[in-house]
């Protein structure tokens, strides 16, 4: 048994029982064993089931007798999650040919789901149509009739029968924007712009070049949530932490002629203490007075996307593509069972490259016969007598800049070299790292050499066994300034009862209850603020590895685990008049996807090997928060409770 133990073990939790985050997953829907007489619909083949989806919308492009271009609708759960994506059927044949209609499709993507067989890339490759498949032009309209068979693999095969009759080929599309930017210098009339609506993504957005007397300037815009009616959009043109509101009022339609306004804000809207509204004001209840004219945009030739409609289907399934769910959307997911797990006060450190980044201190505090409070800190590595201050030691980058600077330096040196220039560029490099030295350009050649090299390499020694390496700075800064971390659980079944920590002189205290999450924040300028968020059962987010090391993991196992978390973030608002910084508490639900991939022995010991998907996660001090698809590969014992052994991440994080 190691020294270290896992940070399951560190978060260990008493007394698990079963724990629901959802209902039991629903029956099949009867849609999909039946479908309407002459409809156009997606036949998925599989050993003992056939599932039938209807594809409402289909657009057809005929490109003379030889190719035929076929838009498909996506298709999704009524949860708007995917479980088929894609995008062109594209079908060729030779002209004046009997032979079959053949193709592929372009950019596809299937997301498992219950009700649906498992497909992979290969089952959407090779289509080819049957023997009386119809396809016909006339008097500018097309039809199609027939079915597209793709490849049979593994007993599952996908079918496309297809019934268009008659349907209007679409008119070439057309693309022009038009209008004026506002700034100091006066209106700018735009030269040359365009604009596009994308119905199925709920995207209008435009972009173009102003040319003035003294000035050209490009711009952009993208309104999200637009469902082509007028209305009024509040859009966040900035980043997380300095935001820059503006508002747009959009009136007509794009199928018509279409007018944009645009409107900076008064900097008096922006002045705000609010700690659970980014947007410190109500868009609707904006007067005149408030708004200060930034751009007119106008169109009668917007381009709209002709993706059909998606087919929405009765199921669900956790294909969040690493966006926050909403609580619905975790409603509907089955929590596995949780089982017990045992005492626990220990110490777990994560490294990047085998350099220590900070460890983590874990003790339990049992608060009478119901409660117990997990404590979570830092420790701060030790620091013997002697050796120089943490704050003072190399990081792991500043190492590597030295190490390719000496190289460098010394890449064409030789006897006949200036010793002085050589000086002269180790001692630069030296100060350009802050590494302090005792050598001088007046030290003989060969002790300044021994100074200078022999100094690095102590330093550097260091550096590479201290924890003082800066992977990122988020890494090293945000995800401590969330410790320590006081959560109370309830002992009989796990259920969180608080958590409470400061961040920057802000107390921040989450309690859970049955319906509702409330959470109360106070500082001296923003003063006490609380919020409630619809609760189901939720974990909290520092309940993960106890959790992971509870299930009951077998061979082909899987399980979805649903949390609670808020994300504290400084921000601060273009436009005001004086910079004004406040603290914004984002509330937010969190999804994990736990998998065991295989069974093996790893370093040993006999294992699993899981692979766990985050969405909606955005707290630094999760590994997972570092990587693109939010995801991480864990060997844990296969001996209960199942003992993290390690968990490697792409960027080169590792737990153990």
């Amino acid at each position: 048994m190691p020294q270290r133990y896992s940070l399951a073990i560190m978060l260990a939790l008493a007394s698990f029982f079963l724990v629901s985050a959802g209902s039991n997953a629903q029956p099949c829907p009867e849609s999909l064993s039946s479908i309407e007489e002459n409809a156009n619909y997606l036949e998925i083949n599989s050993p003992g089931n056939t599932v039938k989806i209807p594809l409402h919308h289909i657009r057809i492009f005929p490109e003379g007798k030889e190719r035929i271009y076929m838009l498909l609708p996506d298709i999704l759960t009524n949860s708007s999650t995917p479980i088929i994506r894609w995008n062109e059927l594209v079908l060729k044949k030779p002209l004046n040919s009997s032979e079959k209609w053949t193709g592929t499709i372009d950019r596809k993507s299937f997301f498992p789901t219950p009700c649906i067989p498992l497909l992979e890339d290969a089952h959407f490759s090779s289509a080819e149509s049957n023997q009386d498949f119809i396809y016909q032009t006339e008097n500018n309209t097309v039809s199609v009739k027939g079915s597209i068979s793709f490849p049979q693999i593994s007993g599952r095969q996908l079918i496309i029968h297809l019934n268009v009759d008659r349907q209007t080929i679409p008119l070439p599309l057309i693309n022009d924007l038009d209008g004026q930017l506002f700034t100091r210098e006066g209106a700018i009339p735009i030269t040359s712009g365009e604009i596009s609506y994308i119905p199925t993504s709920h995207i209008l957005k435009g972009s173009g070049t102003a040319e003035g007397t003294a000035i050209n300037q490009s711009f952009e815009f993208l309104i999200k949530d637009y469902k082509g009616e007028p209305g009024i959009y509040l859009i966040n043109e900035g980043t997380d932490s300095r935001n820059a509101f503006f508002v747009y009022k959009v009136e007509g339609k794009p199928a018509g002629k279409l007018t944009i306004f645009k409107y900076a804000l008064n900097p008096k809207v922006l002045e705000s203490s609010a700690f659970f509204r980014l947007a410190p004001f109500d868009v609707d209840a904006l007067d005149s007075a408030d708004l200060v004219p930034a751009a007119t945009f106008f169109s009668e030739s917007v381009l709209i996307d002709p993706k059909p409609a998606p087919t929405l289907l009765s199921v669900a399934n956790n294909a969040f593509e690493g966006n926050a769910p909403n609580l619905e959307q975790l409603k509907k997911l089955k929590s596995p069972e949780i089982a017990n797990q045992g005492q626990w006060t220990k110490s777990i450190t994560f490294t990047f490259e085998n350099l220590p980044i900070w460890n983590l201190h874990f003790t339990e505090d049992q608060q009478g016969d119901s409660l117990q409070n997990l404590q979570i800190g830092y420790l701060s590595p030790e620091n013997p007598d002697n050796q120089p201050a943490l704050s003072e030691r190399l990081t792991f980058n500043q190492v590597e800049q030295i190490n390719a600077g000496f190289m460098e330096i010394f890449k064409n040196f030789d006897e006949t070299s200036d010793t002085v220039q050589l000086k002269t560029a180790i001692l630069e490099l030296f100060s350009a790292n802050n590494l302090p030295t005792e050598a001088t350009m007046s030290d003989d050649f060969e002790p300044f050499l021994v100074t200078t090299i022999s100094g690095f390499r102590e330093a550097e020694r260091y550096a590479l066994t201290s924890g003082t390496g800066d992977f990122s700075a988020d890494m090293n800064t945000q995800g401590l300034e969330l410790l320590p971390i006081d959560l109370i659980l309830k002992k009989d079944g796990l259920k969180p009862v608080s958590r409470s920590f400061d961040f920057h002189g802000t107390s921040i205290l989450i309690r859970y209850g049955t319906d509702s999450i409330e959470v109360t924040t106070s500082n001296e300028t923003q003063r006490k603020q609380s919020t409630k968020i619809p609760n189901s059962n939720l974990f909290d987010i520092y309940q993960f590895y106890g959790i992971i090391s509870s299930l009951p993991l077998k061979e082909d196992y899987e399980a979805d685990l649903s949390f609670f978390d808020v994300t504290p973030v400084f921000v601060t608002h273009l436009g005001q008049e004086t910079t004004q910084e406040r603290l914004v508490i984002q509330p937010g639900f969190v999804h994990a996807w736990v998998r065991v991939m295989e069974s093996l022995t790893y370093q040993g010991e006999p294992a699993f090997k899981l692979s766990v998907q985050f969405n909606g996660l955005s707290n630094p001090l999760f590994a997972e928060f570092y990587e693109e698809n939010y995801t991480g590969t864990y060997y844990v014992s296969r001996s209960f409770p199942h003992q993290i052994i390690r968990a490697n991440f792409e960027q080169g994080l590792v737990l153990q």
